[in-house]
């Protein structure tokens, strides 16, 4: 009979669960190379010029309806082509492929030629318009009901709470690998605390100089610094509410090795992020940067979104789960990610007449999220050890009172006997060894002979 397998320790459970966390596949520079495969840029440039035109018919006056058909049927035909990528033809209608035809043609028409390879997903959506329009007959060609603008804008939340948890994901992960070996420490955690508010209020002062600095063109550090008090005052306090909301499990990390430093890594990393949401409010409120500017960076952020999104669902924790999304069809995913990010921001963008609330809104709901994983992501981790223990302390007060006292007595008598095999026994050998049986007991009496 094999032995059964011994259950793991509270440490080794807790070890256990952060070798998981670590296991996250993490390239994202390879998927960073198939989203910018030369191969599929035209794809890239396309999603920049109908998203631009988009934003700009949604805010003429009559064209919300016509922005968001375009925007709904854009992100649908690349969802549609990206679940027939793997067919090989249609892979090879939406990949460059170097021709000799392509070769022939001039340097000038070369770009242009090559946006045949959005033709497919350009028809599909056309085609999903049409049956939209088919659907929701209005009063004119593009009159759609009012729920089809007000849902796409609303998925603007949800990709919100995706920023965050897709970055919190990466940043988890990224925090629980080469941890070193479980050992029993302790620590002090006001000193990772004071430690950690240096780093945040430090990262602060040197977002708002380089921010201050190309506003207003010069470098004045004290101006910068009292001008902008409130901004410093808010991160810190923020900061300081997290760590109220992360105390328990803080402290509950202190007494592992692997546990502490992951704890102190994942919760920089967290505050690193929620800090920057911060700063990008603080500057859109009070800084007043250029539309332009405000332009690039959410264009940037809407790319980080939909990348992080892409390599939160294609990372090896739920990859072998969700078999419609992988790293091959990725960048169609990706697009049609982009297609409906771009268009919940220009259907808001027009309800509220003003570009500014809708990107604020959007930096809080992330700077929220990421907070409340901090918590999360280390009761995830460390109430295991809770549970571990707790499951013990049921198996042995399961165990009836005999069964306890009888382990016990054995226990007691094995160490007896080992130490009595340790001792040197005399033993006499003269035959004298006291009454015996055979003295006492009438032999006719109890044994009748028979013949």
């Amino acid at each position: 009979m094999e032995d059964a397998e011994a259950p793991l320790t509270p440490s080794e459970e807790v070890n256990d669960a952060l070798t998981n966390l670590a296991a996250n596949e993490t390239s994202l520079f390879r998927l960073m190379g198939t989203l910018l495969s030369p191969k599929t840029l035209p794809h890239l440039a396309l999603i920049s010029i109908a998203s631009t035109l988009l934003y700009i018919i949604a805010n003429t006056s009559s064209g919300g309806d016509v922005a968001a058909l375009g925007f709904i049927s854009l992100s649908s035909g690349y969802a549609v082509t990206a679940i027939f990528s793997s067919n090989e033809k249609v892979k090879a209608w939406i990949t460059l492929s170097h021709t000799g035809d392509e070769e022939k043609s001039s340097p000038i028409m070369r770009p242009f030629s090559s946006f045949k390879i959005c033709l497919f997903p350009l028809t599909i959506a056309g085609i999903l318009g049409i049956l939209i329009l088919m659907l929701f007959p209005g009063d004119s060609a593009f009159d759609l009901p009012a729920a089809i603008p007000l849902s796409l804008g609303s998925l603007f939340v949800l990709w919100a709470v995706a920023q965050g948890r897709s970055f919190g994901s990466w940043a988890s992960s990224k925090a629980a690998k080469n941890l070193p070996e479980k050992e029993t420490t302790s620590g002090n955690i006001k000193i990772m605390i004071l430690t950690q508010s240096f780093i945040v209020f430090s990262l602060s002062v040197l977002g708002i100089l380089a921010f201050q600095s190309i506003y207003e063109q010069q470098f004045d550090v004290v101006n910068a610094i009292v001008s902008n008090l409130g901004f410093f005052f808010t991160a810190i306090g923020v900061y300081g509410l997290t760590v109220a909301w992360t105390w328990k499990y803080r402290q509950m990390a202190l007494r592992d090795k692997a546990l502490k430093q992951f704890s102190s890594r994942w919760t920089l990393f967290a505050h690193i992020f929620a800090t920057w949401h911060l700063l990008t409010v603080w500057r859109q409120l009070v800084m007043s940067p250029g539309p332009i500017e405000v332009f690039i960076e959410e264009a940037l952020l809407m790319m980080f979104t939909v990348f992080m999104a892409i390599w939160s669902i294609t990372s090896q924790s739920v990859g072998d789960k969700f078999k419609l999304l992988s790293t091959e069809n990725a960048l169609p995913w990706g697009l049609s990610f982009g297609y409906a990010y771009a268009g919940s921001v220009a259907m808001l963008a027009t309800a509220f007449n003003d570009i500014t609330t809708v990107m604020v809104s959007g930096h809080i709901i992330a700077l929220l999220t990421i907070t409340w994983m901090q918590r999360s992501v280390l009761a995830q981790i460390l109430d295991q050890h809770d549970l571990v223990v707790s499951s013990i302390r049921t198996s042995q007060s399961s165990q009836s009172p005999a069964e306890s006292e009888d382990s016990s007595k054995e226990s007691v008598d094995l160490e007896e006997l080992e130490d009595v095999s340790d001792q040197s026994i005399e033993v006499e050998w003269d035959g004298n060894v006291g009454p015996t049986i055979s003295e006492d007991v009438e032999w006719d009496d109890v044994i009748e002979i028979k013949d």
